[in-house]
């Protein structure tokens, strides 16, 4: 039986641009092990999970507030800017992106009018978070908008990037090859591209349908890159408990996504400190739905969810697939002019510790087409402190417009 996590993934990643819904239903009627990881050309990367940065390396931008230019040096070199600008081609759309301290992840689709679709991945290293002599003495060198690109080959079994931060779907091609570079004094970027093989007018992508490198696509996107880049947020978090600060931020905006996704912009905050704050569940955890919670265990490594040391979670949505967590009834307050509600957000318990685990650890508002969830991932938390936040987090007026939101690297601490 499906669990309701396979109909929200599924929901989540069925593309509104897919040439064949009559095969995605059945393929999802079908049904396959989500061990498998596997993607069909049919479906949209909608989602790059969640960075797995160490606590240690726990970034705290200073705030700026005065009018000598420091804001903008604050920009430059937080990790709540883009480093690297995603300034795409057209058809080019960047789908989830995960804001580290010492990385940054962005997951591309190209939509290109066929049912045999291009994707990429895009990272971006600094402070030597990357190891350029690792790459092959042997790798060919070009030259792509005036910077020496190198062009390094690897396969499935032995790739050459580093470890993705948790990528739903990872590139599949039995042999990749990567575009390695350094955009800027301190920072490489590794960008591969992969295209479905084309199997004719009579065939339509399938599960396991081949994968060959798409070098002229990804030089295509290298060459399009910018500069640094502001990168938005939809609140202003004044006030946190102390010792908080972000961990890592997760968005993916609504164009060029699923259609009804909206923006999503999470952030992950921790004190630093691994043994407060979310705990890992147990090898032998189950993942499947149970209602009432407190019996599901997450996995932990996609995207919005936990990673050991996280303790609280701010999450902002203008999707229609937010409404899927339990909670009262009724309002529990009017904050910001909106609907409050305590709620449970996640099942976060097991079966050693479901007698421990609260009945709400979220504290949720709803109007205006907006979803904004403010969780704990501590065992015991505190609505009371949630619902400070909650009333002290100044909100954007434009949902649904990006170009407007606050500067992160100055709005979230």
């Amino acid at each position: 039986m499906r669990t309701e996590e396979d109909l929200r993934d599924a929901f989540d990643h069925l593309a509104d641009t897919a040439p064949h819904p009559d095969e995605i239903r059945q393929v999802l009627e079908r049904g396959r092990p989500r061990a498998a990881r596997r993607r069909t050309a049919l479906i949209v990367v909608t989602a790059a999970a969640t960075a797995t940065a160490a606590v240690a390396a726990v970034l705290t931008p200073r705030l700026f507030v005065s009018g000598d230019g420091s804001a903008d040096q604050e920009t430059r070199s937080s990790a709540w800017a883009r480093w690297v600008g995603l300034s795409l081609p057209k058809d080019v759309y960047a789908t989830t992106q995960v804001y580290g301290p010492n990385r940054q992840d962005s997951e591309l689709q190209v939509v290109n009018g066929t049912p045999w679709p291009t994707f990429c991945q895009l990272q971006v290293h600094r402070n030597g978070d990357f190891d350029p002599g690792r790459i092959p003495p042997v790798s060919p060198t070009v030259t792509v908008g005036g910077h020496q690109v190198r062009i390094v080959a690897s396969t499935r079994t032995a790739p050459f990037p580093p470890g993705p931060q948790g990528y739903r779907f990872p590139l599949f091609g039995d042999t990749l090859k990567s575009l390695v570079w350094q955009p800027a004094e301190g920072l490489w970027a590794l960008l591969t591209c992969e295209s479905q093989r084309r199997l004719g007018t009579v065939k339509i992508p399938t599960i396991d349908g081949p994968f060959d490198p798409d070098v002229r696509v990804a030089s295509t996107i290298a060459g399009s890159l910018s500069g640094r880049q502001e990168l938005g947020s939809p609140f202003v978090a004044n006030e946190l408990p102390d010792g908080l600060s972000a961990r890592r931020i997760t968005y993916s905006p609504a164009k060029g996504n699923v259609e009804g996704s909206g923006e999503d912009f999470t952030v992950m905050f921790s004190d630093g400190n691994p043994g407060t704050g979310y705990r890992k569940p147990p090898s032998n955890c189950s993942t499947a739905f149970k209602s009432p919670p407190p019996k599901v265990c997450p996995e932990g490594n996609l995207a919005y969810q936990p990673q050991v040391g996280d303790d609280i979670e701010i999450r902002y949505s203008t999707g229609k697939f937010w409404n899927s967590m339990s909670r009262y009834a009724k309002p529990v307050a009017i904050i910001h002019g909106i609907n409050a509600y305590y709620a449970y957000a996640t099942g976060l318990a097991t079966s050693e510790t479901k007698n421990a685990v609260p009945v709400h650890d979220a504290v949720r508002l709803e109007g205006n087409g907006v979803a904004i969830t403010i969780r704990s991932l501590a065992p015991k938390p505190s609505l009371d402190e949630l619902r400070s936040i909650a009333e002290n987090l100044r909100l954007t007026n434009s949902p649904d417009n990006p170009a407007s939101w606050f500067d992160a690297a100055t709005s979230i601490p």
